[in-house]
């Protein structure tokens, strides 16, 4: 396989969010290492996060992962950054959750 395309990271990690966001995930992002043949990919939660909450981020990156084939591997991080502390994305933001309103 070619490197993938951004189009190609993106929807890849929007499918694999599919059913697995929880309230505690602040952002997801990914990006391609293509010397080394690496999709990395990035889960941001306000926290520590839960055991099922780890599980489902953990369960997106596989299905990340089977979207490109051998010699591709992942390398899956998962970031406890509570709010308000600043986040430090991958190259492509695919989820952030809404963190409040601005004043009216």
């Amino acid at each position: 396989m070619t490197s993938p395309t951004s189009t190609d990271l993106r929807l890849s990690l929007m499918r694999a969010l599919l059913g697995e966001v929880h309230p505690q995930l602040r952002t997801a992002s990914i990006e391609a290492d293509s010397p080394g043949q690496v999709v990395r990919v990035r889960f941001v939660y306000d926290g520590d996060p839960l055991p099922e909450v780890r599980q489902s981020c953990e369960s997106a990156g596989t299905e990340c992962l089977a979207d490109f084939p051998a010699p591709w591997t992942i390398d899956e991080q998962h970031i406890s950054c509570p709010v308000p502390e600043r986040i430090q994305n991958l190259t492509y933001l695919v989820y952030q959750r809404c963190e409040g309103w601005p004043d009216a």
